[in-house]
């Protein structure tokens, strides 16, 4: 008979990377993890290995041919405004920025205080430069409450947890369906059973009942737990049916932020998630920087517009925090290959509750400086202060409730300033 024993179904679960939490042993239908959840959930989406600002949110252009080591080789009087936002002359940017305008914060200048990728992808997911810093997506699904049973999701990028939570890998979703539906043939069939439903039914509760006997008499709680978990696996009214049922019949398509928004915005409307990590790489344009850059920019966009199109679709755009960064930028010159190197000075954008939009903070200069701003008043200001991607989280925590949780505050990452009011 197909269904899994015990044994069988936490090897299943380990082979898909998920992470299972227990819930009230036996009584009727086991509660839904995330009922109650209201949010806002948390994803962050980290552009691998250095964008390019200028190529999108922070544009810098040369004002004729006869310039000299430009910063780019658009012109400025290509650069396009999208109310208060300057946009790079990359095809569907436009588009992006316009359906975003009233909901994006934008910040540029930012202070990445690195040139190291690893320490750069940790600092921008985390806020904090030192090892061992756990992600915010991290943080934010371990501080869920109740926290369902696959809360973090990650799609790659830096995703340490300190083993605050569990993190759960959905490279695709064509084992899920063997594990939520042990009881059919063919997983794609639900017509095609090992029993017809009813005797499958009568099979279920006398596995039931037998499970909850041996849990009354069962004195350890790990036991106990172990029999909760068989007894869902068996049953099939778990959190992968109930994720099963929603994702597309497209899941796996498209692949990259395309297959990742699918997956992800699948597993917060089942309520079997509340945060994300999510990635697309090659940004390391050391050589050939605009015909390589500049389309991985393109499809980086169209995976946002891919976001936001899964979160309108599952009726969550009002609830999901999208915060964007990446490692650090890339330099304001060509180098001999004509690619772009290293930069430490970069952008983030963020949208989401909590987060007033339609506004830009910071700026650099023609050779993308920053400038620094007033830490009150967050104007442009000569000399200000630089803000860093430390600033940017500890405001980012203080909007997930994060500050005063004893887990979060052992990683603290410094000031708060009023970024989001």
């Amino acid at each position: 008979m197909p269904t899994l024993d015990r044994r069988g179904f936490l090897r299943s679960v380990g082979a898909l990377g998920l992470t299972l939490s227990a819930r009230p042993f036996l009584t009727g239908r086991p509660a839904r993890a995330a009922e109650g959840f209201q949010g806002p959930y948390f994803i962050y989406v980290h552009a691998g290995g250095g964008w390019d600002p200028t190529l999108l949110c922070d544009p810098k252009g040369r004002v004729s041919e006869s310039d000299v080591d430009p910063v780019n080789r658009y012109f400025v009087d290509e650069i396009a405004e999208v109310g208060p936002f300057r946009v790079a002359p990359v095809d569907g940017h436009v588009a992006f920025f316009e359906r975003v305008r009233d909901r994006l914060l934008v910040f540029n200048g930012l202070d990445a205080q690195t040139n190291s990728h690893e320490t750069g992808a940790r600092y921008a997911a985390s806020g904090m430069m030192d090892a061992g810093a756990p992600a915010l997506a991290a943080l934010v699904a371990a501080r869920a409450e109740p926290r369902p049973s696959l809360a973090y999701l990650s799609h790659g990028g830096y995703d340490l947890t300190t083993g605050l939570v569990g993190s759960t890998r959905l490279p695709d979703t064509s084992s899920i369906l063997e594990v939520a539906y042990p009881d059919r043939l063919v997983v794609s069939d639900p017509s095609r059973r090992v029993f017809p439903e009813e005797i499958q039914a009568r099979i279920a509760q006398a596995r039931n009942d037998r499970l909850a006997r041996l849990a009354a008499a069962e004195p350890l709680p790990r036991v106990k737990r172990s029999m909760e978990l068989l007894a869902e696996s068996r049953t099939g009214d778990n959190d992968l049916r109930r994720l099963a049922e929603i994702l597309p019949d497209n899941a796996n398509e498209g692949g990259g932020l395309v297959q990742q928004a699918r997956i992800t915005m699948s597993c917060f409307k089942a309520g079997v998630a509340v945060a994300a990590s999510m990635q697309q790489g090659g940004f390391d344009t050391h050589g050939n920087h605009d015909a390589s850059h500049t389309p991985r920019m393109q499809s980086f966009v169209a995976g946002l517009m891919a976001i936001l199109d899964e979160a309108e679709r599952h009726d969550l755009a009002d609830r999901v925090v999208i915060v964007v960064g990446s490692d650090f930028a890339r330099t304001p010159w060509y180098n001999d290959g004509n690619g772009k190197d290293h930069w430490s000075v970069s952008s983030m954008m963020m949208m989401g509750p909590g987060i007033r939009g339609g506004r830009v903070i910071g700026a650099t200069d023609e050779r993308q400086v920053p400038i620094g701003v007033n830490p009150t008043t967050l104007a442009v200001e000569e000399g200000g202060m630089r803000v860093t991607y430390a600033h940017v989280h500890s405001s980012l925590r203080a909007l997930a409730n994060l500050h005063g949780w004893e887990p979060a505050d052992r990683f603290d990452v410094g000031e708060t300033l009023p970024l989001f009011t």
